[in-house]
Parts: structure tokens; sequence; C-alpha cells
């Protein structure tokens, strides 16, 4: 069974088959990434036999997966390299303003690490990166114009207005699918069958990586958004965030949960008054925004939040 793909540009992730047979696919992905300059920058030509020999290998522990290479074989790869090749890329070639540090932030290297953890690490940052780009993407596609990104030596992940509008600042937290087991549940994550999250950890997490992304957001005179990206939304913050589990104007942590609770010392032991510059630097934003992140590597803006 064969899957069209189709895409309005002029490169080979425009227009392809993905095969029912994983040698095949393999095959053909790697065949397809010679094409393409998107596929080239995230796994270049200097680690392109290594990056193969990972693909072909039996899967760790945690079934890892190339990502550009599950993308194509779920055939949503157009979703993965559109971004790449309007912000990343000009032509076929790099766009000159992308930094060092952002180029090398987006080759898939994650796959090397000597383990799950520490790949689950790597990764993550390597997944950040995109959903930047991906949330400029889709930024343009709402009538903003980007003025300016992080990777192109922005102070901030993305810049930019609305027509008419005031110039707008925006952090992008990324909250992987497993992020919160990794972070609160180590045995969680490398043994499934140790249990799983309770139901308010998630929303402590997303509350803390809000506060962080706020307070880099006070360097700026601009308008202020704090973004957080999550692909486990349905699961994980559906209910506590439209049943109101936060009070936006009094933020506090729930702290209702066991295994948030050494993630949380540790934060308090780096800093005894985090209650009071949590509350402090949410109320210092204009809004807040929660996307979800679909399969596709499409988003959707599931919630507007503006601050009291």
């Amino acid at each position: 069974m064969h899957t069209e793909i189709i895409q309005d540009q002029a490169c080979s992730c425009s227009v392809h088959s993905v095969s029912s047979e994983i040698s095949e696919q393999i095959r053909a992905f790697y065949d397809l990434r010679n094409g393409c300059p998107a596929l080239k920058l995230t796994i270049p030509d200097g680690i392109v036999q290594k990056h193969l020999k990972f693909t072909i290998s039996k899967p760790d522990g945690a079934h890892h997966c190339s990502i550009p290479f599950l993308a194509y074989r779920r055939g949503c790869l157009v979703g993965f390299t559109k971004s790449l090749h309007r912000f990343a890329l000009d032509g076929n070639k790099l766009q000159k303003e992308v930094t060092a540090q952002y180029k090398s932030d987006l080759r898939e290297t994650w796959i090397f690490e000597i383990d799950e953890i520490s790949r689950f690490k790597k990764a993550r940052n390597y997944r950040s990166r995109l959903a930047e780009l991906d949330f400029a993407r889709w930024l343009e596609s709402q009538q903003w114009h980007v003025s300016n990104l992080e990777m192109y030596g922005g102070q901030f992940d993305v810049e930019g207005q609305q027509k008419g509008g005031i110039a707008t600042t925006f952090e992008v937290k990324f909250l992987a699918q497993r992020e919160v087991l990794f972070e609160l549940n180590l045995a969680s994550f490398t043994n499934p069958t140790a249990g799983s999250l309770g139901v308010y950890s998630p929303i402590d997490y997303l509350l803390f990586r809000l506060h962080e992304a706020a307070c880099k957001l006070q360097e700026t005179d601009a308008k202020r958004i704090a973004v957080a990206i999550v692909s486990d939304y349905d699961i994980s913050y559906r209910i506590p965030l439209s049943e109101g589990w936060i009070d936006w104007v009094n933020p506090r942590f729930l702290r209702r949960d066991s295994e948030i609770q050494q993630f949380l010392s540790d934060e308090y032991a780096k800093n005894p008054n985090l209650d009071a510059d949590l509350m402090a630097s949410i109320s210092s934003l204009d809004e807040i925004w929660i996307l979800r992140y679909q399969n596709t590597f499409e988003l959707h803006l599931e919630h507007r939040i503006i601050v009291p």
C-alpha cells in the first residue's frame, strides 16, 4: 500500500510515496534526503552513515526513532520540512542569518547518545528548536509578520506583530509528550510498568515552564506572550485548563501529587522566593498561549489567556 504526499514546493520532499516494507522505507528515505536541503540540514553528509546505522539498528528501551524518518513513515514529512524550508533555507542554501549554534542544534545528533536518558535530554532541545520554527510559521498563517527569530541571532525565540499592531515578543516552551514523565518520574520513563503520573503534576510543570518564559520576557519593553506547545494536550491539559485549575490572578503550584515534590523542592532550594517570583513573573505577561502540537507538525491554539 502506498500513500501519496503532495506539497506545493519544488523539492524532493514535495511528492513521494511510502512503502509498507520497512527496508524499502529506509532506502527511500535516505534517497529522498539526498535531494532535500531541509533533510540534508538536519542529517548532513558528515553524519548520514552513522544516522543510517542507528535507523537500521534494534530499537532502544525507549523506542527512540529519528524524528524526520518517523515523519516520513507516518506520511507527514512535508509537515516536518515545511518550517525548515521557510525560515532556515534560501532555496538550496542555508539562510545567511542562521547562527552557528542554531545550525548545530538542528542537526539530528541526539540519536548518537549512549543511552535512552541522554538521548531524551538531547532530543528535547532538538524538538524545541523545531517547535520554535513551527510556531513562527503558524504565526504567519494567522496573519502575523515575523520580524526576527532567535535562529537569526534575536534575543527572543520569536518577534513579530500583526498588521497595524504593536511589536510583540514570544518565548516558546515545548513540552514533549513524555517530558513530564521524564522530569518527575524517571522510573516510569525507563520502565513503563512502574506507573504513571498523577493528574496535577503536568499542570504544575506547565506553570513552572511558563514562569521560565516570563522571566526571559522581562528583558523586553514590547508586548510579552509566553507560549507553551504541548503534544499530549488531551491527556494532561485539556481538563485542568478548561476547568480553571490555575488561578491566573494568584498563580500557585498545586503540589498535590507525590512525584512533583522533589522537582519543586530542588527549585525552591535554588530560589526560596519561588512562590513570590512566580506570581510576579506571570503578572508581568500580557498573554499566555497554549497550543497543541498535532502529529502532522501543525499547531492549534487551544487557550489564549489574557493575564489580569
